[in-house]
């Protein structure tokens, strides 16, 4: 049987190799739909070749080659070992950032973006080529937190949305207990700022939201049966 994206007798399909000629994206989208049940191999980064050539930039900065041309064989436990050791660098780095150290890529104190691209490459090419697809998680972490890591704006936002209805409902619960909730008040509970409460509700929705689920307890705070709730429509800003 031949391995992914190849021929009987050895060498790549002709899609594969029509990918590697030009690994563009819109190639390979081209590629995939006109050949939606294709074995595609699409590893194009790394190589011995390119392992020799970068060996004196790994030493700069204190990369093994020999684990590295592990990582190209796809040895699981030299990508996860060489994950750790990007995020520590980068970890160095941002602390060094941090203490206002400056030009710290130009003086060798941190790992240049670059570098740190060309080895995630290598690594998830590497997955390809061998099709040994198991990603070790630390590679999952290194990844995302190029991406943006894990406090996204889009997490920032479900978070926000989620604290925002918690603020309503336990402003409505203290308002049936006959308390005025405040931004203060609230925020004390929820564990941010005043500042912040007030963001999340702007033009004067404060009382109506709040008043808007009030009925939903009753005069002990406790959660009324369903049946004797009158239901009005919320925001949902």
């Amino acid at each position: 049987m031949a391995d992914y994206g190849t021929v009987e007798g050895g060498g790549y399909n002709a899609v594969s190799q029509a990918y590697k000629h030009d690994p563009s994206i819109e190639h390979y989208v081209k590629l995939r739909r006109e050949n939606p049940d294709a074995e595609i191999e699409v590893s194009v980064v790394g190589g011995m070749d390119q392992l020799l050539f970068m060996e004196p930039e790994l030493r700069k900065f204190g990369f093994d080659p020999q684990m590295v041309a592990a990582v190209l064989d796809s040895d699981p436990k030299a990508i996860s070992e060489l994950s750790l050791q990007i995020m520590e660098r980068m970890i160095e780095a941002r602390n060094l950032a941090r203490s206002g150290q400056t030009h710290l890529a130009r003086r060798g104190l941190a790992i240049p973006d670059k570098l740190i691209s060309w080895l995630i490459a290598c690594m998830l090419d590497s997955l390809s080529w061998t099709d040994e697809l198991y990603m070790p998680r630390d590679l999952i972490v290194l990844v995302r937190e190029r991406l943006g890591g894990s406090n996204l704006e889009y997490e920032q936002a479900s978070a926000a949305h989620q604290k925002r209805w918690s603020a309503i409902i336990v402003g409505g619960q203290l308002k049936a207990r006959g308390i005025d909730p405040s931004f203060r008040m609230l925020a004390k509970i929820l564990k941010v700022s005043p500042t912040t409460v007030m963001r999340w509700f702007p033009d004067g929705e404060f009382d109506d939201e709040i008043a808007r689920v009030s009925n939903w307890f009753d005069e002990n705070g406790q959660m009324r049966a369903l049946r004797d709730i009158a239901w009005r429509p919320l925001q949902t800003k």
